[in-house]
């Protein structure tokens, strides 16, 4: 059967009449090599028509379909058809001049990606796919059309399927040929799985996240407005969902869900297509409520559901402390100060209690949001999460928790703990997203045994609560295969020549050609980072720093090498990404078991290479070293997951 990234129940559920008859006969005669994508706007055009078929050898097919009785048709040209309705005559665009033009634009934007056209032979810089088009006429057979004078002109026979084609006499095979017979150039080429993913990623551009803005792509210190048209290129196809984020995003209804995911598996690109598409249809009054724990992805997931204007009067992103000084201000909720002779390190803690405490008395207004979403919900305490899921609309009930054990780095792991104890109804709408799409095999790899003991083992995920979907899904990460660069390990003698060392390997990599936006140092603490800084700064580099006087917030906006804590790195990702200082971990009071999970979510953030330094040694020091040790000469311990 073919497959159905909306889902096939919800594309049902919104078809007429004739398009379930087309739906039918697509399920049942194709096989699951073909996608099909009903009633979605495509391309930056945002083209809209009713049916999508892509398959390796059919290529991409689009479809318009009429459910139009024959009495129904006054009058027809190859432009335009007349329709008798009950409030009169109505002119409407000819079905298969619609669908054409929507083809032809899309061959058009696709045949200027270099990957889809041939790069020699006779049909050099031609499109290396086929493509075609068709109209369906639903509701008319070919007895009822054959007597008709200029039918077959207006609508030709080898453009135009008829309820014969849909009937469930016609075999599947019978029905393929039929399909074959839309398109105008016969290749005998099949579309690789690359280009598969090509493909959707200029049919969908709402499945594109993480791509670099223009300014990060040219490396510029100032914002650099884009060209009206950009060419469109592909920066790496991590940045467009694979067919099961695709599904998950698509068939996300109202309801309690939770998605339990890996790192580098797509979660938070997920959260920010369910974040789109419901601060769309939310009132200003009403708006869409995103939580996560951390300043710095609270401001990059802004950035990329809202990087205009149009969504956020209908969009709060929010720590959950930011959001609780917020109530606590709106409601006059009194926050009890720290006691006599100690600091004021507990101040978010008392914070949130007392915020807490004020919506169990009903002095906070529950239910008032079209929707909440939290991202990196396993940060959360549990009266955290209890007081985020009240906020979500209680009619519609549309909350979103996505969860990864293995990267809780500010609570305590969890062992006895189901959602509906938290008022996360969510039985029956849990996902479970295992493959690490994020990171190159030789970075998972690294990561895993350096991790090894904390996480659950592949084959042995972890259950901890009352029910499979109930309670928290340890689970395990599986590579997706993407090769890489090795991690590298540099050892310095002092702070200052291992930010020398760091220094001079940016430049040179910036030198390169690599845009300053895809480059992040990490550290333990932002006092780490002032030695980083001014060598980077003294090679003319530009850069932004979380240890910099006055830090408020990063500008996603504007290009720049990010120094980042390793807290603060949570959620986010990077091309190219540096570790620093590891001879100071475990930090102060950590635990090691504490240290080696934050650095494992470190390590996680590059997408492309890794690079780790200390000056000195420590348990976490010793640990990566037997990590890399274990390194496989060539090929990692990882098994690529079947595609």
């Amino acid at each position: 059967m073919a497959q159905f990234p909306q889902g096939l129940r919800q594309i049902e559920s919104r078809c007429n009449a004739g398009e379930r008859r087309v739906l039918d006969q697509l399920r049942q005669c194709l096989d699951d090599q073909h996608i099909v994508w009903h009633d979605l706007p495509v391309g930056e055009a945002a083209r809209q028509p009713d049916f999508i078929v892509l398959g390796p050898g059919l290529g991409l097919l689009l479809l318009e379909v009429k459910d139009w009785k024959l009495a129904t048709i006054r009058q027809a040209t190859p432009d335009r058809v007349e329709l008798a309705t009950a409030s009169g005559p109505v002119m409407t665009a000819h079905p298969l001049r619609q669908v054409r033009d929507h083809a032809m634009a899309l061959a058009d934007l696709l045949q200027r990606d270099p990957a889809l056209v041939h790069d020699d032979g006779p049909h050099r810089g031609r499109l290396a796919l086929r493509y075609g088009w068709g109209a369906v006429m639903s509701n008319l057979r070919r007895a009822e059309v054959a007597a008709l004078p200029g039918f077959d002109a207006v609508f030709p026979p080898a453009r135009t399927l008829l309820r014969d084609d849909l009937d469930d006499s016609v075999d599947p095979e019978t029905f393929v040929q039929r399909l074959s017979g839309l398109f105008t150039v016969d290749l005998p080429q099949r579309l690789t799985p690359a280009q598969r993913e090509r493909i959707r990623w200029h049919l969908f551009p709402e499945l594109r996240l993480g791509a670099p803005s223009p300014v990060q792509r040219a490396g510029h210190a100032t914002p650099v407005e884009p060209p009206p048209e950009p060419p469109p290129e592909v920066p790496d196809l991590l940045q467009v969902m694979d067919l099961q984020q695709e599904q998950v995003a698509r068939t996300l209804g109202d309801g309690h869900r939770v998605i339990h995911g890996v790192a580098g598996s797509g979660k938070t690109m997920i959260l920010v297509h369910r974040a789109r598409r419901l601060a769309q249809e939310a009132e200003p009054a009403r708006p869409v409520l995103v939580f996560c724990y951390n300043r710095a992805l609270a401001d990059r997931i802004e950035a990329l559901i809202a990087p205009g204007e149009a969504l956020r009067t209908r969009l709060q992103v929010r720590t959950f402390h930011g959001w609780c000084a917020e109530l606590a201000r709106r409601h006059r909720i009194a926050v009890p100060a720290a006691p006599e002779g100690q600091d004021d390190a507990d101040a978010p803690a008392r914070l949130a209690q007392a915020v807490i405490a004020a919506a169990d008395a009903g002095r906070v207004p529950l239910g008032g949001h079209h929707a909440v979403l939290i991202d990196e919900a396993h940060d959360f305490e549990d009266g955290w999460l209890r007081l985020a899921a009240a906020m979500s609309d209680p009619a519609a009930r549309r909350l979103l928790v996505l969860y990864d054990d293995a990267q809780s780095i500010y609570q305590r792991l969890r062992q006895r703990f189901s959602f509906a104890s938290v008022g996360i109804q969510a039985r029956g709408r849990t996902s479970v997203l295992r493959l690490n799409y994020r990171n190159t095999a030789e970075v998972l790899g690294l990561a895993l045994r350096f991790a090894r003991g904390l996480l659950p083992e592949r084959g042995r995920d972890r259950e901890a609560g009352r029910g499979d979907e109930d309670g928290v899904t340890g689970v395990a990460p599986s590579s997706s295969g993407r090769r890489g660069p090795r991690p590298v390990l540099i050892r310095a003698r002092s702070e200052h020549e291992e930010a020398e060392l760091l220094a001079a390997r940016i430049a040179d990599a910036v030198a390169a050609g690599t845009a300053a936006g895809e480059i992040a140092v990490l550290c333990r603490t932002r006092a780490q980072m002032a030695p980083i800084a001014e060598a980077l700064a003294r090679r003319g580099l530009p850069l932004q720093s979380m240890g910099s006087a006055g830090f408020q917030h990063f500008d996603w906006r504007q290009a720049g090498i990010r120094l980042v804590t390793l807290h603060s790195a949570k959620g986010l990702e990077f091309a190219h990404v540096h570790v620093a200082g590891l001879q100071r971990l475990p930090w102060r009071d950590e635990t090691l078991e504490d240290a080696v999970r934050l650095v494992y979510v470190a390590m996680t953030r590059a997408t492309q290479s890794l690079v780790l330094s200390c000056c000195g040694s420590s348990p976490v020091v010793e640990r990566l070293q037997a990590a890399l040790r274990d390194s496989p000469a060539a090929d990692l311990d990882l098994e690529p997951a079947p595609q």
